[in-house]
């Protein structure tokens, strides 16, 4: 994905928590701040999204929440400065670790002196020079890492590829990678992409990853393609092979071909660890298995009573409006 700065999508992330039961943007701020503190440094365009993403959910996140982010970023020395900053202008509750440990004192000193009162006087007596150290946050247990697949289900394509860019540095379930894969194997699920073969291809997903049905067929069915990339990351299908099955997934979930391009990118972008990773939440989420199964998308532009069985060898009639050809 290159297109981070128009942050395509960022607007749906305060709908996610609607007939949730959740608050899916204070447990987004909080699991993609988990990873981004796993980094010792970052890239200026990761630094550049994860500032623009943290800043819109800050605001609409709780007090409580924004106090437990201004720890965790308050002694981290790659925190950026525009998130410290709007967290030093907070309530003296947000803003006193960060003013009180912020490994960047100058660059606040002003905002505390405007807000006066409890601010400037936390800023005046904060500790001397001492050397602040990264806090790393320990291993996450298997309900965090399930909270992490459902969030990366919910998320945008912008949020996803932060996630997984930064699951190399995540203490939360080590990488597990798979058995070698197969000439058969690989066959098996080329053939079924090339048939157009969802039940045949959501098995083959499920043996060869080792996950439930339910996280398959969920795999497979993911209207933004992200699943089945991170599918083939870790099985390290061949190009070609990925190419064949993302032009199944954009017919079968009806989405346009620009987006096998844009998946493309992202099956480049992303390590074969951080796949192996997910694949193992995955394998943890056990949540996928209690959701009932919903009605399939069928292939885009047809229906299944409308398909006919072909003779072999028979000579179809390209003119016939009815015959459908695939490029």
């Amino acid at each position: 994905m290159k297109a981070l700065a128009a942050f395509a999508g960022l607007e749906g992330l305060f709908d996610l928590a609607e007939g949730n039961g959740v608050d899916m943007c204070a447990t987004l701020l909080r699991v993609l701040t988990d990873l981004y503190l796993q980094r010792p440094i970052h890239t200026p365009e990761d630094e550049h999204y994860y500032t623009e993403l943290a800043l819109r959910l800050i605001d609409a996140t709780e007090v409580s929440e924004r106090a437990a982010l201004a720890a965790r970023l308050a002694s981290y020395p790659s925190a950026p400065k525009p998130v410290l900053e709007r967290l030093a202008r907070d309530v003296i509750e947000v803003a006193g670790p960060i003013l009180e440990h912020s490994p960047c004192p100058a660059e606040l000193k002003a905002a505390a002196e405007a807000r006066g009162g409890a601010h400037a006087e936390t800023a005046a007596t904060r500790a001397g020079n001492a050397v602040q150290t990264v806090r790393v946050a320990g291993p996450v247990n298997v309900a965090e890492a399930c909270e992490l697949s459902e969030l990366f289900y919910a998320a945008k394509a912008p949020e996803r590829r932060l996630i997984l860019i930064n699951l190399d540095y995540a203490p939360l379930i080590s990488s597990q990678p798979l058995p070698a894969m197969q000439r058969t194997d690989v066959w098996r699920l080329e053939a079924a992409a090339l048939e157009h073969n969802a039940e045949t291809l959501i098995g083959e997903l499920e043996r060869v990853l080792a996950v439930s049905r339910a996280q398959a067929r969920r795999i497979v069915n993911d209207e933004l393609g992200g699943p089945i990339v991170v599918a083939a990351k870790a099985m390290g299908l061949p190009a070609e092979v990925l190419q064949r099955l993302l032009l199944f997934w954009s017919s079968w979930v009806g989405q346009p071909v620009d987006r096998i391009c844009e998946l493309a990118d992202l099956y480049d972008e992303i390590s074969t660890d951080a796949a192996h990773r997910l694949i193992v939440i995955w394998r943890e989420d056990k949540r996928a298995e209690d959701e009932p199964v919903q009605q399939e998308p069928g292939p885009r532009g047809s229906g299944d009573d409308l398909i006919e069985k072909v003779t072999p060898g028979a000579v179809l009639d390209l003119e016939d409006p009815r015959v459908g050809v695939e490029t």
